[in-house]
């Protein structure tokens, strides 16, 4: 499903539209399509989990070969769809954000692929992010791309906050392809960014807990960053860690890479 007209005829076949509550917008660029298939693929997944199959853009293509296929979709008139359309695919009819990967029992290593709605994409990252168990080898995502300019940005960069520290906290992460809005239907505002996300391995802290300190980090952007800090820790050791992490008082969030927020937490982690 490459074109406009065979979009049409899944739509009259499927009797569904792009809903905008779900953030729907339908991936048509052969070329990234077919991408988007083969950076999945390269890791030679026993599993392939896709949220959001939509109307089939990349779902054909993924649905070939030996790997188990299992599909996450919101809309219950695609769910029905893809029922009737592969039936040897796993089909959850659920909001990607409210599943807990680790009750799903399927064979790994497993790849996480989507062109993602706009409105959950950043949540996602961040979920999969703050916990130790993550199922997946490897995620091949779409994200608007000035939400993947932020995961990817550079400390110092106007886009560097906190998506960018927990991302780069727990994920190696590669630019895989742009597409522009003409690459959809209906056609959205912004341009879109496929990017490759592979977990690290040297992690050695607790990731729960060092997201919610992430976040209390930046829970106000314009404090300091011991301002913001004390909702958590107390004053004294927050003094003495700033101290030997040769921080200044003024320091704002903004100005640590990912590796002084990993030195940052465990120091004050420790008794």
């Amino acid at each position: 499903m490459h074109n406009k007209k065979e979009l049409d005829e899944r739509m009259e076949e499927a009797g569904v539209q792009p809903l905008k509550k779900l953030g729907q917008n339908f991936l048509l660029n052969p070329k990234i399509c077919q991408v988007l298939v083969d950076a999945a693929l390269k890791f030679k997944p026993v599993t392939v989990v896709e949220i959001g199959p939509g109307l089939g853009a990349i779902t054909d293509d993924l649905g070939v070969g030996e790997h188990k296929l299992v599909l996450v979709e919101a809309d219950a008139g695609l769910v029905k769809y893809w029922q009737g359309k592969l039936p040897r695919a796993e089909i959850l009819h659920q909001d990607a954000l409210r599943i807990d990967w680790n009750e799903l029992s399927f064979s790994k290593p497993a790849v996480l692929v989507s062109n993602l709605p706009y409105s959950i994409a950043a949540s996602l990252v961040v979920e999969l992010s703050g916990t130790a168990s993550n199922p997946f080898f490897a995620l091949v995502l779409m994200f608007q791309k000035e939400v993947a300019e932020r995961i990817q940005a550079e400390i110092h960069g106007e886009d560097y906050g906190m998506l960018s520290v927990i991302a780069q906290a727990s994920w190696n992460i590669d630019r895989v392809i742009d597409a522009g809005p003409q690459d959809f239907f209906p056609v959205p505002h912004v341009g879109s960014r496929v990017l490759s996300f592979t977990p690290k391995t040297d992690i050695n802290f607790d990731r729960e807990k060092f997201l919610k300190f992430v976040k209390l980090a930046f829970s106000q952007r314009r404090k300091k960053l011991s301002s913001n800090l004390q909702g958590g820790y107390d004053k004294a050791k927050l003094k003495e860690v700033f101290a030997s992490e040769k921080l200044g008082d003024d320091t704002r969030a903004q100005e640590l890479s990912p590796p002084q927020f990993i030195n940052l937490f465990k120091a004050l982690s420790s008794t």
